[in-house]
């Protein structure tokens, strides 16, 4: 990374110490798996609806969650091959591991850019690197006009030698500095035939997590890149005109650290939302009704048959927790007969049901 000329600002040094603090912060936090599932739902499809704004292909949230959840309808499926593409990329980060074959190289950019050009491209251009005087396929790419002419530089060999730089650094060269001129040379090189733009983020994605920079695969980079999509694009333009990238680092790290804190939030923040429900739940009801109440947050509802199954107590016991739980207005019950079950309150319903009796009373 030495060819590189940039200064290394008090920015640049706060953005690196607020993104390593949030990464710290998320490590520390032995978030429940449930937990952690619902969140990164969340995040990642949050993370497919600003991909969709970013390349210039807006679908929306609901369409997100539905990729993002494998649920996308067959009459759906061409519109949104890009999508699920990346979710299959997403799960490929998530199963990658320091003993893959595929070690930080172009060859793994590759991999990705085969994964999520799927379909899109004909099957010769899959992950094909373009000769630097070729078009690139801007399909997707809100970036492609940015990219300069090189006829003379191999592809292959030149990214090759970025990627061994990171890797075998002698320097202390920060990694997301790394990243950020990586992504400088994705956008200035655009070196696959297609879908340059999502295969740079892919890439960083997969190497902040091989750096422990992306605990869970967690941080939408998309997303990150999408809030100042058009200032990383002014940034770009100013750093290659003055040959100084340093504008252009401070703009990546100041959208990835506010990211980074704001995913660290969401997983610790409802993390010790949880914990402080359950310590306030401990004081008031025995384990199975807490149990049961944490159960009940993340699923509609529960018969009196299916807790009696899932506590592993008599049907007179799980009648009076219930019932306890009923009295103290923790449950509300549903149905009649066999058809029977609780759920957890709507504050909304239970005022209109008080109201109701209200009128009923004085009416």
């Amino acid at each position: 990374m030495e060819k590189y000329k940039y200064t290394i600002t008090n920015l640049i040094v706060d953005y690196i110490v607020k993104y390593e603090l949030s990464i710290q912060s998320i490590n520390q936090t032995v978030v429940p798996s449930p937990l952690l599932e619902q969140t990164r739902e969340q995040l990642r499809a949050e993370e497919i609806d600003k991909l969709g704004e970013l390349i210039a292909y807006p679908i929306g949230y609901n369409k997100a969650l539905t990729v993002q959840r494998g649920q996308v309808m067959p009459s759906n499926k061409d519109k949104l091959k890009i999508f699920t593409n990346f979710k299959n990329v997403q799960d490929y980060i998530d199963s990658y591991s320091p003993k893959s074959n595929l070690k930080p190289s172009i060859e793994l950019s590759t991999h990705l850019n085969k994964i999520l050009m799927r379909n899109i491209v004909e099957d010769w251009d899959l992950a094909r690197l373009r000769k630097f005087s070729e078009k690139p396929f801007d399909l997707y790419d809100t970036w492609y006009k940015l990219r300069d002419y090189y006829p003379n530089i191999d592809p292959r060999e030149y990214f090759n030698d970025i990627f061994n730089q990171i890797v075998n650094s002698s320097t202390n060269i920060h990694k997301l500095i790394q990243l950020s001129l990586l992504l400088y040379e994705f956008i200035d090189k655009a070196p696959f035939f297609g879908g340059n733009q999502i295969t740079a983020i892919s890439t960083l994605k997969i190497l902040s997590k091989i750096y422990g920079l992306n605990p869970h695969n967690s941080i939408p980079y998309c997303k990150a890149l999408f809030v100042i999509s058009e200032d990383i694009q002014s940034a770009f333009n100013i750093s290659k005109g003055k040959r100084d990238l340093t504008i252009f680092i401070e703009a990546v790290l100041y959208t990835l650290s506010l990211t980074v804190m704001e995913t660290s939030k969401k997983l610790v923040g409802e993390y010790d939302k949880k914990v402080n429900i359950r310590k306030g739940l401990s004081k008031d009801l025995n384990p199975r009704e807490v149990k049961i109440i944490e159960y009940l947050n993340n699923n509609p509802r529960i018969t009196r048959k299916e807790y009696t199954k899932m506590m592993g107590v008599s049907f007179m016991t799980s009648y009076r927790d219930l019932q306890e739980l009923l009295d103290k207005e923790y449950i509300q019950q549903k149905g009649q007969g066999r058809g029977t079950y609780y759920i957890i309150p709507d504050q909304e319903s239970q005022e209109q049901e008080r109201i109701e009796k209200e009128i009923k009373i004085f009416g």
